[in-house]
């Protein structure tokens, strides 16, 4: 599958299955600072009630994404965090 037919939910590609879609998962899992590994751990645990099954590729890409759109930063020790939304 093509980067470009994986980022975005289509007629072949359902939402839960799209980097996009996967990236909000991604988002609400990081309630705390997180390396990937354990963000790979949260979301193949069977409590999130994610429908599909991602690759570790994939979830790396959601979180490029997230990085790009200025949703998540890096912060020490190789983890990441979601940038706050409140106005300072």
């Amino acid at each position: 599958m093509s980067i470009r037919a994986a980022l975005l939910p289509h007629k072949q590609v359902r939402f839960s299955d799209s980097i996009i879609g996967l990236a909000g998962l991604v988002r609400k899992l990081l309630v705390q600072p997180m390396t990937i590994d354990e963000l790979w751990s949260a979301i193949n645990r069977t409590a999130t009630g994610w429908p599909g099954k991602p690759s570790f590729t994939h979830v790396v890409l959601a979180l490029d994404v997230l990085f790009a759109l200025g949703q998540v930063v890096p912060v020490s020790d190789a983890r990441v965090r979601v940038v706050s939304n409140e106005v300072t």
